[in-house]
């Protein structure tokens, strides 16, 4: 790997986020995929070279992140945070759209209708046009027995958004559907709780973390297990993004045989929640750089932690969040860490260029700091 240097001022940003490059080098324009700092929640954007943009999930209800996000089972916070305090998840997702000249959203892809995926889509869609929406079709959670349902449950955000994309073109994705953007092609690998029926071409290797892989007894709300997941592809480029899909699905997908196949780019599932990312799962897909979507208390377990890190092939590891629960043995260098409080959260993003031949480049954007990845054709020097 090349490890970058360290720049100040927007000038890096905009050469190496947003594909300001010369004309003689447009052929070779990087997929842009900017992790944005919901605090715990999820919001990736990817633009395309061509300026088609995908947006998954949209993090949290204003008010609502970090510290003040619901406490198991799905009731409200105690204390919503000041209208006047940090930007809501919509607001960030705007602000980078907004720096990447994006006009619109071509595509949103909810991946579930928990609320830190899809409560920030309400305000989000009030302040940013909106094309088609993707998503696994309708809500499969409901409350436990005899616990009244919250605003912050499946139950109740799901009807919510169904009005709000009704005017909208709407797909509800199936295991093995392909949706294309620009340059960019996914292929949905799991769906509502349905996996692929055979291997992706290149895939269908056997899988020997399948012998010691029992199931979990829980999946943390069964909109999880529902979760979408894709496998995108640019070029020979391969990334992976599954949702919160949970252990007991991930083995559906992964066992007896790997049907995905390897990829370049990792985001780890579940925030990086021990409910999900098997062994079986991660070091099937061999990534080459993982990126972890966490909060500072929220996912970051150190189960999942070790079982990236020791990934065959893994070249980084990065975190939008230092996370509390691993401490400093099991948390990257700070370089590849996006934010290291949330006390106040600095709300630094991490971009990621991804180019046709398989090469990677990540960009810290608290410090400036990047580091660039060789395809897999050019494998790193030992």
């Amino acid at each position: 790997m090349r490890v970058g240097k360290r720049f100040g001022g927007a000038a890096l940003v905009c050469a190496s986020l947003y594909g300001c490059v010369t004309p003689q080098q447009q052929s070779n324009k990087p997929l842009q995929i900017v992790s944005i700092d919901v605090e715990g929640g999820a919001a990736v954007l990817f633009v395309t070279p061509e300026g088609k943009s995908l947006l998954i999930d949209t993090g949290w209800p204003a008010g609502m992140g970090g510290a003040r996000r619901p406490v198991a089972g799905g009731t409200a916070p105690a204390a919503p945070a000041p209208a006047s305090a940090a930007p809501s998840s919509a607001d960030r997702i705007v602000a980078v759209a907004q720096k990447a000249g994006l006009r619109k959203l071509d595509f949103v892809l909810i991946t579930h209708y928990h609320v830190d995926h899809v409560g920030g889509f309400s305000e989000l869609i009030g302040k940013f046009p909106v094309d088609t929406i993707l998503d696994h079709g309708p809500n499969r959670e409901t409350p436990r027995a005899n616990a009244p349902a919250s605003a912050t449950q499946p139950v109740v955000l799901y009807p919510a958004y169904e009005k709000l994309i009704a005017n909208h073109r709407r797909q509800s994705l199936k295991p093995g559907d392909k949706v294309q953007i620009g340059s960019l092609t996914l292929t949905t690998v799991a769906s509502d709780g349905e996996v692929l029926g055979n291997p992706l071409p290149g895939a269908g290797q056997a899988n020997p973390d399948c012998v010691a892989m029992t199931e979990k007894p829980t999946n943390g709300g069964e909109e999880n297990a529902r979760s979408v997941g894709v496998l995108m592809t640019y070029g020979s480029a391969r990334v992976v993004s599954l949702g919160d899909l949970t252990w007991n699905v991930e083995k559906a997908l992964v066992c007896p045989v790997n049907k995905v196949g390897s990829t370049d780019l990792l985001l780890v599932s579940h925030h990086g929640s021990n409910l999900s990312n098997s062994p079986a799962l991660v070091h099937a897909l061999t990534p080459r750089v993982a990126i972890m979507n966490n909060g500072a208390q929220k996912g970051g377990d150190p189960e999942t932690y070790d079982t990236v890190s020791t990934s065959t092939g893994l070249q980084r590891l990065w975190q939008l969040h230092f996370a509390t629960k691993g401490g400093a043995a099991r948390n990257p260098a700070e370089p590849y860490i996006a934010n290291l409080t949330d006390d106040p959260d600095q709300h630094s993003a991490l971009h990621i260029s991804v180019f046709p031949d398989g090469r990677l480049m990540v960009l810290n954007e608290r410090t400036g700091f990047s580091e660039s990845y060789p395809s897999n054709t050019n494998p790193p020097s030992k």
